[in-house]
């Protein structure tokens, strides 16, 4: 699965149709039909299918271009489906169902009828909000930059792509008019969408300082010291909380290096540190 997805990454946009780099790329994405599942553990599993997922992105971004409304989007990924391990999955499915099959179901009102209800002996059992960062369609609203997963490597790939990930699409700033936080200006901060679909992967999802809290873990500088500083408050913090919407405008994925640090898990719902 890594070879199959740092051989698309490696495409140009229009690349010909004889290229030795596609026609090496295909038979990358055919072999994976014969992988083998059973015995991969956990984060076995979840740097594999990573890698799958953005392989089908990019492969379908080559050939069909990425999808450009929300009505689109719905099709194209309950559509685009690869055969891996003997069994047959689309986007949507290798989502939902594989890589977030033990986390929780986005909180929009389209997802009970439009997101599968497949299940896969292989999907994975311990939850990681991190995924939330990880997974990535080149979408505006995050990352069009994702690394090539490996086992020994993920949790430091994992933080990599959340520190990324947060530095583009969170954003913190004060503004006067504070009335709990002892005469300080109260503070802004706004948060992509996922933070709102995904609110029970962050913590409980009944608060939305959750989410804060989490974010906060990856922010660097003035921007975290700030948001710490709000949260620390006794009584209700001076923190307004918004979320950005996400959009629809994707773009073909390009490969992110990251270091050999390494890093522990992050558990669904244990907040940050969990």
């Amino acid at each position: 699965a890594a070879r199959a997805l740092r051989l698309p990454l490696a495409l140009d946009e229009a690349e010909p149709l004889s290229s030795p780099r596609l026609v090496a790329f295909l038979d990358a994405a055919s072999s994976l039909k014969a992988v083998r599942l059973d015995g991969l553990d956990e984060e076995q599993k979840l740097a594999f299918f990573l890698n799958v997922y953005h392989t089908m992105i990019q492969h379908a971004y080559s050939l069909l271009g990425p999808p450009s409304s929300l009505l689109k989007a719905i099709s194209f990924f309950n559509t685009i489906a690869y055969q891996v391990g003997g069994d047959v999955f689309t986007l949507a499915e290798l989502e939902h169902n594989v890589l977030r099959a033990p986390s929780c179901r986005p909180k929009s009102f389209f997802s009970k009828w439009v997101l599968p209800k497949s299940s896969y002996s292989f999907a994975l059992t311990t939850a990681d909000y991190r995924l939330n960062f990880a997974l990535s369609c080149g979408s505006a609203s995050g990352l069009a930059t994702v690394p090539v997963y490996q086992p020994t490597l993920l949790g430091a790939q994992l933080d990599a792509v959340a520190s990324a990930f947060l530095a583009r699409t969170v954003a913190v700033s004060c503004h006067s008019g504070g009335g709990g936080g002892g005469g300080d200006a109260a503070v802004a901060l706004t948060l992509p969408k996922l933070f709102q679909w995904y609110a029970r992967d962050f913590g409980s999802g009944k608060h939305a300082m959750e989410g804060a809290a989490v974010a906060m873990e990856f922010l660097r500088g003035p921007e975290r010291e700030l948001l710490r500083s709000r949260l620390a408050q006794e009584q209700k913090p001076d923190l307004e909380i918004r979320y950005a919407p996400f959009s629809f405008a994707c773009s073909r994925l390009i490969e992110l290096e990251v270091g050999r640090e390494s890093s522990g898990r992050r558990i669904s719902g244990g907040g940050p540190g969990g």
